[in-house]
């Protein structure tokens, strides 16, 4: 019990829930970028990012109702301090936010990769959703109890148990794409591959980021029950399992970005490519020339020659319309 200090016990909560509050404005941005970049997502998947930034929003509001208690209502007053409703609500909707993110990366190993390997999702999805159902049960508990040491005393054993199957999983779905990853990236080409190495890069940061801090909590929980440090590590937790989330949906901008580039680029070649052999002869080129003229003379002694075709024609008559006017003259002369 020599370890139980302020320090060590709101303390170390209130450091905590400053670092989650901190994330969740990240969060915050992420979605906004989210919903303003992919409009065009499937509605189930616009629903999971609005149902999983309310799940967070939800969980903020309780861990900072739950710091005012400790370091305003109970101050001075360490030993009469116990955790309230919103922290056991902050559990509940931490356990909900890790299910559903994880179940999330487990449907995309279902879809990714081959068989019988997709199955592995599957197992994963049904573990996530059982740990989903026991912090659900533990955020239950938290409000029921009574004091911290009969909390911790009736359910260390689960709470070891949902860190570090929580642990397991983010191990687990890691390694698994990053073996068919890099199993792709053996066959691809320049832009394919460094699609998949951003792939790789983003798998790697993710599940190691959510995997290691699953670990610290379940280590200080261990080593240091009494204390909060390890609540301090667990709330941060399900704002970085959020944040991932939120990653990998935004991260298709910029793959798309790395293919319309490289599509670019391959198109840039390829006509200088062309350019290239037409001037060295290296290729058949087509040439076809096109002349027009203008006839202007042409048109100007046609005109001329009706014009005189005309006249002829009006001599002609003239002509003989004086003929016809002589011959009666002729004729009375006779007589």
């Amino acid at each position: 019990m020599s370890d139980v200090t302020v320090q060590s016990t709101l303390g170390a909560m209130q450091i905590g829930i400053t670092v989650a509050v901190f994330l969740f404005g990240a969060i915050t941005l992420q979605f906004n970028s989210y919903a303003q970049h992919f409009t065009e997502d499937r509605l189930a998947i616009r629903f999971l990012a609005g149902a999983v930034w309310i799940l967070e929003f939800a969980h903020t509001i309780c861990i900072t109702a739950e710091a005012y208690r400790g370091t305003i209502l109970f101050y001075g007053n360490l030993t009469g301090y116990t955790w309230s409703p919103f922290m056991g609500v902050a559990i509940l909707m931490g356990g909900l936010i890790t299910m559903v993110v994880q179940c999330f990366f487990c449907f995309r190993v279902w879809r990714a990769l081959p068989f019988p390997v997709r199955y592995v999702g599957v197992l994963c999805g049904i573990a996530s959703s059982l740990r989903g159902v026991g912090s659900v049960y533990l955020g239950s508990r938290v409000i029921r109890a009574r004091t911290l040491e009969e909390y911790r005393k009736a359910n260390g054993w689960l709470i070891r148990g949902l860190l570090g199957s929580g642990a397991a999983i983010d191990i687990i779905i890691a390694i698994v794409l990053l073996y068919f990853l890099w199993k792709k990236r053996q066959t691809s080409m320049s832009t394919a591959t460094r699609i998949l190495d951003h792939l790789v890069a983003y798998t790697i940061r993710t599940g190691l980021l959510t995997s290691v801090t699953s670990i610290i909590v379940l280590a200080t929980f261990q080593s240091h029950p009494e204390t909060f440090i390890w609540v301090g590590a667990y709330v941060v937790l399900a704002k970085l399992y959020t944040a991932s989330l939120f990653s990998a949906l935004n991260a298709r901008r910029h793959l798309r970005d790395i293919v319309t580039e490289g599509t670019e680029a391959l198109s840039s070649k390829a006509l200088r490519k062309r350019f290239t052999q037409t001037e060295l002869g290296g290729g058949p080129t087509i040439t076809i020339q096109m002349n027009t003229t203008v006839n202007c003379d042409v048109d100007i002694e046609n005109d001329l020659a009706t014009r005189r075709k005309l006249k002829s024609e009006e001599d002609l008559h003239s002509s003989t319309d004086s003929f016809r006017d002589r011959r009666p003259l002729s004729n009375i002369g006779r007589q």
